[in-house]
């Protein structure tokens, strides 16, 4: 963890983060799934053009012929998926795997990848390049060359191609073209957020932990979530470029994020923040309110391990409905206290980011491990 600690809720040493160890390599086997498997038929109708269907132990990747990056995406999910597991099984989480392979569908056109959304979602995502679907329980991803995706992104859809979408998939609860997703009920997309848009690293790793989280038993599919639930497990799982992956490693443009927030005074006080499900419009706020998400998450899951396991599993028990703010204000202090109460540790988990931005800025370095918490 950057720059965090465990704090007395976990036994063992305090103050070190969970290590996954990262010496063994992840195996798994490319094989081409067929045209005639079920992900495959599933999905077929909504795709233009050829596909092709690789499964690997964990998960099945639908993608273009011949395209030269799957071998490489095959091996990155595979090993996001071990150290997702290995991170939350050290931290106390008894995760279940996943009771089918996990289906990944690759656009080589924004154009089809917006067509398909629209068709699926009921909503026009156009403005995105990636998403996990609760729906679906799929990830839909842009995997293009930069050239040929600005050339896409020039277009969009038409009325009407969009129309068609609306009236035969679109559910009472679901909106079209909203601005934003967000994490409530009735919204089953976890879009990718802007910071990572323009890395396929990035990218891949946080939808997979979205993706992860809903089939492992720590979400629930249906189920309504706060945004530093939701998206703050999934931004702290965004492997970078550095060879340094790891919660003890930190995700700098998530920490310059919130550290920048934190010393102009941006942050959202806890008790509004701790219930937010929505991400306001504006890019730049937008940005600021994930790299709170990213803290916060970080902060609960290293200082706060059992209160989350708990907080999770109560929420999992849940019948899907509508939740208002009261009600998801009184589950959180339930788990963890008055949001008033975690004001001193937090501000303390703030400060241990501010100086570790300084460090790295002094040092030249983007991403370091940092000392854990005294």
């Amino acid at each position: 963890v950057c720059s965090g600690g465990y704090g007395s809720e976990r036994k063992g040493t305090a103050g070190t983060a969970p290590r996954p160890a990262k010496s063994r390599t992840p195996s798994y086997e490319i094989r081409a799934a067929g045209g005639e498997s079920i992900e495959a038929l599933a999905v077929a109708p909504y795709l233009d053009g050829a596909f092709e269907a690789t499964a690997t132990e964990h998960f099945v990747i639908l993608h273009e012929p011949g395209a030269a990056y799957v071998a490489g995406a095959c091996l990155l999910l595979e090993y996001a998926y071990d150290y997702f597991y290995e991170v939350f099984s050290q931290a106390g989480f008894d995760l279940s795997p996943p009771k089918e392979r996990l289906v990944w569908i690759c656009f080589p056109k924004k154009s089809s990848f917006s067509r398909y959304a629209f068709q699926v979602e009921g909503m026009d995502l156009s403005w995105l390049d990636g998403y996990y679907s609760t729906l679906t329980n799929r990830v839909a991803v842009v995997q293009t060359d930069q050239k040929t995706r600005q050339r896409e992104e020039a277009g969009g859809l038409s009325k009407e191609e969009l129309t068609p979408g609306v009236a035969k998939n679109r559910s009472p609860r679901e909106g079209v073209g909203s601005p934003t997703p967000s994490t409530a009920f009735g919204d089953p997309v976890l879009a990718m957020s802007a910071a990572g848009q323009q890395f396929d690293l990035t990218r891949l790793t946080h939808e997979v932990a979205h993706q992860l989280a809903f089939n492992c038993g720590i979400q629930k599919r249906g189920i309504m979530y706060p945004l530093w639930v939701s998206e703050g497990l999934a931004t702290n799982f965004e492997f970078g470029a550095s060879a340094d992956i790891g919660l003890e490693y930190c995700n700098a443009a998530r920490c310059k994020g919130l550290v920048e927030a934190y010393h102009a005074g941006e942050l959202v006080p806890l008790r509004q923040f701790v219930v937010q499900t929505t991400v306001p419009p504006d890019a730049r706020v937008g940005r600021r309110h994930y790299a709170q998400a990213w803290g916060f998450f970080q902060f609960i899951l290293t200082e706060r391990p059992e209160s989350l396991r708990l907080y999770l599993r109560r929420l999992a028990d849940l019948r899907p409905y509508r939740r208002d703010g009261n009600t998801m204000l009184a589950e959180f202090t339930e788990a963890f206290g008055s949001p008033e109460s975690l004001e001193r540790s937090w501000n303390a988990f703030l400060a241990r980011q501010a100086r570790h931005v300084v460090a790295a800025a002094h040092s030249g370095t983007a991403d370091t491990s940092i000392a854990p918490a005294p």
